[in-house]
C-alpha cells in the first residue's frame, strides 16, 4: 500500500470517529510505552486489554498499568501509556489493543470501536539511533570466479565448432600446441566438433519438421493435417492401363510381354512410334 493511500485510510478512520493506534514508542527503561491514537482515546482500557506480541529472546511481555492522557483540544490526539512488567530484546514487538477473553486475558478479537487495522502497531525497544562510534568494516573477499567463455552461437558446423574449441583451448591451455589429427587432444576436439554438428543438424531439423509451411518430410506433413483431421494418403507410384490386341484367339503365358516407360521426347522424331488410330 503507498502512503497516499494510507494517509487517506487514516483520514477516513479519523472522520468516522473509530477508534485507532497511530504510533508506538518505547521509554529509556524499556518498562513505559506511549501510545498515540488516531483522535480520542476510548473509556473503559485497562491492562488486559493490552497485548504485546512478538520477541526473539525475551517473550511473553504483559502491561500491568496503563493510563490515559485525554487534550482539551478536540483536534489533538489522545494518549495511552502503558507500564510493562519487563523490558523486551531488539526485536520488532506489536502492540493490539483488543477485548477481553472469558478468562479476563487480552484476547485476539479488535478492541470495540477500533478500525481492523488500526487496532494494533509495531514497535521496538531499541530504536534504530545513530552511534558516534565507526564500526570496523570487515574484509570481504571476492569471489574468485574464472572468466566466462564468450559463446559463439553461430558456431553450429564441424569446421567452425573444432575452430571455436581449439581457439578455447589456446587460452585455457597454452602449453598443448599439437594439432596433429593422431593426437589425443585433437581426437577429442573433432569427436566433439562431430557431435555438436550432428546435435545442430537435429535441432535444425527439428525446428523445421515442426511447422507445416517448412516441413520437408511426408511423414511430417502427414501428421500435421492429421491434427486438423485431414486424412493424408501415403501416395503411389504413377500407373497407366495397355490394351494389347491380337488377331486371333491365343492363350499368354506369363512373361510373354514386358512393357516399360520411356520418355519419348528424348527420342528422336522418326524414331518414335506411331500413334495407333
Amino acid at each position: 500500500m503507498t502512503t497516499g493511500t494510507t494517509g487517506s485510510r487514516r483520514g477516513k478512520v479519523r472522520a468516522a470517529q473509530l477508534g485507532g493506534v497511530d504510533t508506538v514508542e518505547a521509554g529509556d527503561d524499556g518498562l513505559l510505552l506511549t501510545v498515540t491514537f488516531l483522535g480520542k482515546a476510548p473509556h473503559g482500557l485497562g491492562p488486559e486489554n493490552v497485548r504485546i506480541d512478538g520477541g526473539r529472546r525475551i517473550t511473553g511481555i504483559t502491561a500491568v498499568d496503563v493510563s490515559v492522557e485525554r487534550e482539551e483540544d478536540p483536534e489533538l490526539d489522545d494518549r495511552l501509556y502503558v507500564t510493562l512488567d519487563k523490558a523486551g530484546d531488539t526485536s520488532r514487538y506489536r502492540l493490539s489493543l483488543v477485548e477481553t477473553d472469558p478468562y479476563g486475558r487480552p484476547g485476539t478479537e479488535p478492541y470495540r470501536g477500533f478500525d481492523q487495522r488500526y487496532h494494533s502497531a509495531t514497535f521496538s525497544f531499541r530504536p534504530d539511533c545513530p552511534t558516534p562510534f565507526d564500526c570496523k568494516d570487515e574484509p570481504h573477499d571476492e569471489p574468485d570466479f574464472p572468466a566466462a567463455p564468450v559463446i559463439d552461437y553461430t558456431a553450429r558446423d564441424y569446421d567452425t565448432i573444432r575452430k571455436l574449441l581449439l581457439d578455447r583451448l589456446a587460452l585455457t591451455t597454452p602449453d598443448w600446441v599439437e594439432r596433429n589429427p593422431a593426437d589425443l587432444g585433437t581426437t577429442l576436439v573433432e569427436l566433439l566438433a562431430h557431435t555438436g554438428d550432428q546435435i545442430s543438424y537435429q535441432q535444425d531439423a527439428v525446428a523445421t519438421e515442426a511447422y507445416l509451411d517448412t516441413a520437408r518430410r511426408r511423414v511430417s506433413v502427414r501428421r500435421h493435417v492429421k491434427l486438423i483431421d485431414y486424412a493424408m494418403h501415403d501416395g503411389c507410384n504413377a500407373r497407366a492401363y495397355v490394351t494389347v490386341r491380337t488377331a486371333d484367339d491365343r492363350t499368354l503365358a506369363p512373361g510373354t510381354f514386358r512393357f516399360a516407360s520411356v520418355d519419348v521426347r528424348s527420342l528422336d522424331p522418326h524414331d518414335r512410334p506411331s500413334r495407333a488410330r
